[in-house]
């Protein structure tokens, strides 16, 4: 998302009125049975280090709480992304990566050009350890200039730092996973990497985070007792849908937000006339069986 429809987005929030809470004051209004209609909770995925320059001006011009789900690996091992950066330089050349003769792929495959899913899952298979390498040799075949990516933030999340710093200035800090992982992981896997994510913040806020966030919304039925056993308040999905009294509490929907979605959608769904339209098409299905 870019940061001008961001701010368009806010903007938006203001003029119907909403009043942007924390998720503890969610959490106490659903244990009284009853949601203030103007209740509304800003959430921030992942970490990324755009968020400083992209959201948090307009989240300050405009007095709003805001809560960031933090997946601390790379805060505390600070490099690009690499999925995704592969992604974007395949995307912004618009051609296939070719292997130099001294490749660390070369050994792995017969092939002398390779698209971006067959990088992948060549990656996927040498591990975690080889993706700088592996992504040092692309920005080299395209010509990029990688090394300047961490200076700009481009790609990368925000630092221990800048994290402990924003947290003192207010921004909410929860939980989503320590290496972004959940619904593929077995339960004691998981309870891992909740349990690793909630001593990483700690650390960066001296705050005990109880929320949470699947990571690509994703979860198994059975993850739930995790995370109760766990004391977590709630956990935010990204099930398109406001959110009401009779919704539990650990498969909370949201509006997911996009440059993808066009401002008078966005309004729409702000304002529940999606979610009434989205009921009246539910029901007239069922009414053609």
């Amino acid at each position: 998302m870019r940061s001008a429809t961001f701010a368009r987005r806010m903007a938006l929030v203001k003029k119907w009125g909403f009043s942007p809470v924390s998720l503890d004051k969610l959490y106490e209004q659903h244990q009284a049975g009853q949601y203030n209609k103007n209740t509304l909770v800003i959430t921030i995925d992942d970490g990324w280090a755009a968020i400083e320059q992209g959201m948090l001006p307009t989240l300050k011009k405009f007095g709003f709480n805001a809560t960031l789900y933090l997946s601390t690996y790379f805060v505390f091992n600070q490099r690009p992304i690499f999925k995704l950066s592969c992604f974007y330089l395949f995307w912004k050349h618009k051609r296939p990566f070719i292997m130099a003769n001294n490749s660390c792929l070369k050994p792995y495959t017969d092939a002398k050009e390779l698209t971006v899913h067959q990088l992948l899952q060549l990656s996927a298979q040498l591990g975690s350890a080889s993706e700088q390498t592996i992504l040092l040799e692309l920005a080299a075949c395209f010509g990029e200039d990688i090394q300047r990516w961490p200076q700009t933030g481009k790609f990368m999340f925000l630092t221990p730092e800048k994290v402990s710093e924003l947290a003192e200035q207010g921004l909410a800090i929860e939980l989503h996973t320590h290496r972004h992982k959940f619904s593929e992981l077995n339960l004691q896997d998981a309870a891992v990497e909740i349990t690793n994510n909630r001593a990483y913040i700690s650390q960066l806020t001296g705050k005990n985070p109880q929320h949470f966030c699947y990571p690509s919304g994703e979860y198994h039925s059975e993850q739930l007792n995790i995370l109760n056993e766990l004391n977590i308040k709630t956990a935010t999905t990204t099930e398109n849908e406001l959110v009401n009294k009779r919704r539990g509490l650990l498969t909370l929907p949201r509006l997911v937000d996009s440059d993808r979605v066009s401002e008078l959608e966005f309004e729409a769904e702000l304002t529940g006339v999606m979610t009434l339209l989205r009921a009246a098409v539910a029901t007239f299905k069922r009414g053609d069986r």
